[in-house]
């Protein structure tokens, strides 16, 4: 007995449901990152040595300052920042995207209602006919080869990708708005530095003025003199100048009124910030794959992965089981007619020729995997360089400052005993004054040495991952 189109369909989806369950789901690519991240086995730069008495963890680094001034200027910045705003809408639209990918492998199911009603005159008597269908509809793709579901692992990884985006975001701004605070702080004490220098060359001066009448100094030193006074006069100008700029700098970052910051600032004015010190992991790997933006690369290439196998599972025949449930009224001029219909039955899509449409989808979708792959091993390589870079400018940071500590202590023996030798009269105020300017020499070295060892600290914060074990991004 020959069988029905029903039974052939039957027969048809138990078939392809059979190869699906003997091996026939598609496979995409799985990125391993213990695989793909493969520094060195240790950091060629200098690990910066432990103090035992300063050492933070590193989620609680910043608060390690001991600045509350800066933990709240973070704070306000971390607040309302337009960068971490739309990093945040990339995560709700990627979760969103996930919670669609995820809906497709369930069956849909929707309510549809119908009515029509209409009159033909051109036949005598007139026809007044009207109907009215209301009832459920549902469909539901069955997932043979494991597209549906591979669309949905890479939509999740999109979403944890945006999600180290937004901690990548985080982590930046924080540093961002360190490293300003730090360059205000040395422009507040370069500031002082300069008004002392300036202090001491108007001083330098006026002992000339007494001392050009009689006959003491030469004209030539004299202007020399008016020179040096003039220029210290403009330093402390320009760095005055400076320090503004670096305020509206901040009122950018933080978003906080300018007299409201400036107020903020006064408490802890031309104070230098002296950062904690913090573990560095000695192995490579390990801080590569701790840092957000490492991490976000990795589910980037996870998704596009995804693509792979989605892309391939297109290539083979789609079913789909639909089915409809309802109740009608039909009426022909006052004559009505009710009932119940329902249908159900398989849809199957075979694909038999598209001209090579789908092979070159797949092709698309290797070739942008393995751009993508590329492109992690290479940001890999900048990752190794920015810890690398950052261990030797901390490393060079603080020897110069040990030098220039040895320096500072010389200066400061070197003042003492020109004001003992003012007392006993074997110094002259000139004399001092010049050995004054050149302790104020050595503390400005000192600072710049400073601010160098801080902006070292908050680069090698940034290029191992900053505080990564903070919580993800919630909405």
């Amino acid at each position: 007995m020959p069988k029905s189109s029903f039974q052939l369909a039957i027969s048809a989806v138990a078939a392809l449901a059979t190869l699906s369950l003997h091996g026939c789901w598609v496979t995409a690519p799985h990125p391993d990152a213990q695989a793909l991240v493969k520094p060195g086995p240790q950091w060629e730069a200098p690990l910066p040595a432990e103090e035992t008495n300063r050492v933070a963890s590193m989620a609680a680094w910043w608060a390690g300052w001991g600045d509350t001034v800066l933990t709240d200027l973070q704070a306000k910045a971390l607040q309302d920042n337009t960068s971490l705003a739309q990093a945040a809408a990339r995560i709700a639209q990627a979760r969103a995207d996930a919670a669609s990918a995820g809906a497709a492998l369930w069956p849909s199911v929707d309510l549809r209602v119908v009515y029509a009603s209409t009159r033909s005159p051109l036949q005598p008597p007139p026809v007044k006919q009207s109907y009215a269908i209301g009832g459920l509809d549902a469909r539901w793709e069955l997932d043979l080869f494991g597209g549906a579901s591979i669309t949905r692992s890479g939509a999740q990884a999109r979403v944890e990708a945006r999600e180290n985006e937004w901690q990548d975001a985080r982590i930046s701004l924080s540093a961002e708005v360190a490293n300003a605070y730090v360059a205000l702080r040395t422009c507040e004490i370069q500031q002082d530095i300069l008004q002392k220098v300036a202090n001491s060359q108007t001083l330098t001066q006026k002992l000339f003025q007494q001392r050009i009448g009689a006959g003491f100094i030469s004209a030539v030193e004299m202007a020399q003199s008016n020179t040096l006074l003039a220029n210290a006069l403009t330093q402390l100008q320009q760095q005055k100048t400076e320090c503004a700029i670096t305020v509206k700098s901040l009122v950018v970052l933080t978003g906080m009124p300018e007299p409201e910051l400036r107020s903020l600032l006064a408490t802890r004015a031309a104070q230098m910030p002296q950062p904690a010190s913090f573990v560095v992991e000695s192995v490579p790997a390990k801080v590569l794959l701790q840092r957000p933006d490492m991490r976000a690369a990795l589910q980037n290439l996870t998704a596009a992965a995804s693509e792979v196998g989605v892309a391939d599972a297109r290539r083979y025949p789609s079913l789909s089981l639909m089915g409809a449930v309802g109740r009608y009224t039909y009426s022909i001029n006052g004559q009505n007619q009710q009932g119940n219909s329902w249908f159900f039955g398989p849809v199957l899509d075979l694909p038999l020729f598209d001209a090579g449409t789908r092979r070159a989808a797949l092709d698309n979708a290797n070739a942008r995997y393995e751009e993508m792959l590329a492109a992690f091993k290479q940001k890999t390589l900048l990752a190794v360089k920015e810890v690398e870079e950052a261990l030797l400018r901390l490393d060079a940071a603080n020897q110069n400052l040990l030098q220039q500590q040895k320096i500072d202590e010389a200066q400061n023996i070197a003042m003492q005993a020109s004001e003992a030798g003012l007392k006993a009269g074997s110094y002259s105020v000139l004399e001092r004054e010049e050995v004054r300017r050149q302790q104020l020499t050595s503390q400005h070295q000192k600072l710049m040495l400073q601010r160098d060892q801080a902006a070292a600290w908050i680069a090698l914060y940034k290029a191992v991952g900053g505080d990564w074990q903070a919580e993800t991004k919630q909405e």
